[in-house]
């Protein structure tokens, strides 16, 4: 006969194994935060900015919204040649003559805001010296290459990067993450427990279970209320 439970006793087996509950989320946190800071290897990342100019500073306004519109919509192209092996080759060579184009394709990456003229240049290592260093040389090599292969002059740095800010791990996140894993480990071992007890707490449950009668419950006895007979059996004290 299939065993139902109520949301009363959902409650209840929350409630009795709220500890182990806690204790579950405790240690997956901490072994979240363990693996993260121990296992995963810190990202840092590094970001300078180039600015889309216009050619000519004497042009009316009408002419330069258009120059300015059609910059905005050379901001794509723009992205997609900064990754592309002309400008990552010659950079790769400066970085590091061993690295291949692929290596520091993975670590760049380009955005820009939007309705803007300027480009982001995202460079992620594993320290941050090197990503400020890689994130300088692909901008550099960008700009040394761009006027000659676009046949431009309007491209020009706005910003260095000076510092780098850590990307990855992220510790709440983790931290939160190893702590809801626990949570749900916890609840599985607090109704595994209620599954697997096959003690009967309830009379309903020896009705619902066996399809037999209650005729009579037994109170709990104490020590003091039993004493030993001289057959080595213990007895129940008769109540004067």
């Amino acid at each position: 006969m299939e065993e139902t439970i109520s949301l009363k006793e959902i409650m209840e087996v929350l409630r009795k194994n709220i500890w182990v509950i806690m204790a579950s989320m405790l240690f997956c946190a901490a072994a979240a935060f363990g693996y993260l800071n121990v296992f995963v290897a810190p990202k840092y990342e590094a970001v300078s900015q180039v600015l889309i100019t216009q050619n000519a500073q004497d042009q009316n306004s009408a002419v330069q919204n258009s120059e300015i519109q059609a910059n905005i919509q050379m901001v794509n192209t723009y992205s997609v040649v900064i990754k592309s092996p002309r400008i990552l080759k010659s950079a790769a060579e400066e970085i590091d003559p061993r690295m291949s184009v692929e290596t520091l394709a993975s670590k760049v990456s380009v955005d820009s805001i939007q309705n803007s003229q300027v480009i982001n240049i995202h460079v992620v290592d594993e320290k941050p010296e090197k990503a400020i260093e890689e994130a300088k040389i692909v901008t550099n090599s960008f700009l040394k290459e761009t006027p000659g292969m676009m046949k431009v002059s309007n491209v020009e740095l706005l910003a260095n990067p000076y510092a780098a800010q850590k990307t990855s791990p992220n510790i709440k996140i983790g931290l939160l993450a190893g702590a809801f894993a626990g949570l749900v480990v916890g609840v599985v071992i607090a109704f595994a427990r209620r599954l697997f007890d096959e003690r009967f707490k309830k009379e309903e449950e020896i009705i619902a279970r066996l399809q037999i009668p209650v005729i009579g419950t037994i109170g709990n006895i104490t020590t003091s209320e039993t004493t030993s007979g001289t057959d080595g059996l213990i007895r129940r004290r008769k109540k004067k």
